[in-house]
C-alpha cells in the first residue's frame, strides 16, 4: 500500500524487512507499492538491490480522480479509494506483472487488494494477504480517539470497511496474520485459511560489526536520556498514548526524580503533542530523527504507552532488539509469541507505570532476550518457514 522503503514508520518497516529477507533467501521480487513523489536515486538503488523489477504507482491529484473517489465511497473505505487504478495504468500494471509470471500475488495491506484482486483474477494467479491488523477495529480505535476534521475522516474510512476485509480474506487463498491475537479472532469468525506470520527484526542491521570483528553492542555510545518513547507522533492512539503519558505520568516521574530526563521523538507531531511537550523542564520533543537505532541507545528505559489499537506493535520489537528495560501499556504485548512477553514491564495506571519506570532505572542487571531467542521468533528462520508452508499451500492448490 506504500512504498516500503525508507522504512520510517512501523507499516513500512514490517514489510520492508520482510522483503528484504525474502530476497537474501532467494525470492525473486516484483514491487508494486503507491507513492506520493518519485524516489531520490539513493532509495531507488537501495530498493533495486532487492526487487527484480520495481513498479511504483503515483497517486493522482486531479479534480477529476478526486471526484471519481467520491464516487469510489459508495462500496470501498478512504485509504483503498486512493488505490484503485483504471485505464491506461492499469494496462501497463498488468503487462507488467505478466512479463514477470510471478507464482504468486501477495497482497501486503489490504489497502492494496484491489490491484492484487484484480490482477489475480485476470492471470489466474493465487492471491495470499498479509493482515497487518483487524483494520475495521483499529479504525474504530482511531475514531474514537480522532478530533477535529480528522474524525470526519475516519467515519470514511470505516464506510464498507468490514465487509471489504472480510471479503478479500475470503477470497485470499491464504492470508498471514501479524497477530496470534488477531488470528484467532478470524478463526473464530469462521476464516480456515489464515496463518501467523509474525514481524520480522533484522539484527543484521541492529547489531553493527566494528572493522575488527567484534560486535557493536551499543555500550560506548552516550546514554542521553533516562526515558525514551519513539513512534508516529500523528496516529491517533499514539498521540493519545504520549498525551497520557506527558499528563499523567511524567509529573509523578519528576516527583520521585527531579533530575529525570524524558525524550519524546517521533514522525510529524500534531499539534496538539507539540504544544504539550514545550516549557516541561527535563522533557525534550525531538521531530523526524533520521536513525531509530541512535534513538533507543540514547536512552536507559523504553516505554511504549500506547493502550488501544490491534495487531502487533512495531515498536514492542525495536525495543527488543535494543536490549533496554520496556515498560509498556498491556497492548504493546498483544500479538506476540508468550516467550517475548516476558521481557516487558506492564502497567496501565500512571502510578504504577512510574513506579515501573523508576524500578528499571534502578536495575543493574535489567532482564533482556539475547540475540539468539530473538532470531528464532523473528528472524530469518521465520521467513524460511514461511516460505516453506507457502509453497506447500501453493502446490496443493
Amino acid at each position: 500500500m506504500d512504498i516500503p522503503y525508507p522504512p520510517v514508520h512501523g507499516g513500512r518497516v514490517d514489510i520492508w524487512r520482510r522483503l528484504k529477507m525474502l530476497s537474501e533467501l532467494g525470492t525473486e521480487i516484483q514491487l508494486i507499492c503507491w507513492s506520493a513523489e518519485t524516489p531520490d536515486a539513493d532509495s531507488l538503488d537501495v530498493i533495486n538491490r532487492y526487487v527484480k523489477d520495481f513498479y511504483p504507482i503515483f497517486y493522482r491529484r486531479s479534480v477529476g480522480a478526486y471526484v471519481r473517489r467520491v464516487l469510489d465511497l459508495l462500496s470501498y473505505p478512504l485509504e483503498v479509494t486512493s488505490r484503485i487504478v483504471r485505464g491506461e495504468e492499469w494496462t501497463r500494471i498488468l503487462e507488467s506483472v505478466r512479463r514477470f509470471q510471478p507464482d504468486v500475488i501477495f497482497c501486503d495491506h489490504i489497502h492494496s487488494g484491489v490491484v492484487a484482486s484484480r490482477l489475480s483474477d485476470t492471470l489466474d494467479i493465487p492471491m495470499v494477504v498479509r493482515s497487518h491488523n483487524i483494520e475495521h477495529l483499529q479504525y474504530r480505535y482511531y475514531f474514537q480517539c480522532a478530533l477535529g476534521h480528522q474524525k470526519f475522516l475516519r467515519f470514511l474510512s470505516l464506510i464498507n470497511l468490514e465487509k471489504y476485509e472480510k471479503s478479500l480474506l475470503h477470497k485470499s487463498l491464504a492470508f498471514y496474520d501479524i497477530s496470534k491475537d488477531d488470528l484467532q479472532f478470524w478463526q473464530q469468525q469462521g476464516f480456515d485459511n489464515g496463518y501467523f506470520l509474525p514481524p520480522l527484526i533484522d539484527l543484521k542491521s541492529e547489531h553493527h560489526q566494528n572493522a575488527d570483528g567484534s560486535s557493536d553492542d551499543g555500550v560506548n555510545e552516550e546514554i542521553t536520556y533516562d526515558v525514551v518513547f519513539l513512534g508516529n507522533l500523528h496516529s491517533e492512539n499514539n498521540v493519545a498514548g504520549v498525551i497520557w503519558f506527558v499528563e499523567e505520568v511524567f509529573p509523578i516521574l519528576k516527583e520521585r526524580s527531579p533530575d529525570i530526563k524524558v525524550l519524546i521523538s517521533g514522525a510529524n507531531p500534531v499539534p496538539n503533542i507539540q504544544e504539550i511537550c514545550q516549557n516541561k523542564p527535563g522533557l525534550e520533543l525531538k521531530i523526524n530523527p533520521p536513525s531509530a537505532r541512535k534513538i533507543y541507545r540514547s536512552g536507559r528505559v523504553l516505554i511504549d504507552p500506547v493502550a488501544t489499537g490491534c495487531g502487533v506493535s512495531t515498536k514492542s520489537l525495536g525495543m527488543l532488539a535494543s536490549g533496554k528495560p520496556i515498560v509498556s501499556q498491556p497492548k504493546g504485548l498483544s500479538g506476540l509469541p508468550e516467550e517475548a512477553k516476558q521481557y516487558f514491564r506492564v502497567a496501565s495506571d500512571p502510578e504504577s507505570y512510574a513506579n515501573e519506570i523508576i524500578n528499571c532505572l534502578a536495575e543493574e542487571k535489567p532482564n533482556i532476550p539475547d540475540r539468539a531467542l530473538l532470531e528464532s521468533m523473528f528472524g530469518y528462520p521465520v521467513v524460511q518457514n514461511f516460505l516453506f508452508q507457502l509453497n506447500s499451500i501453493l502446490a496443493n492448490n
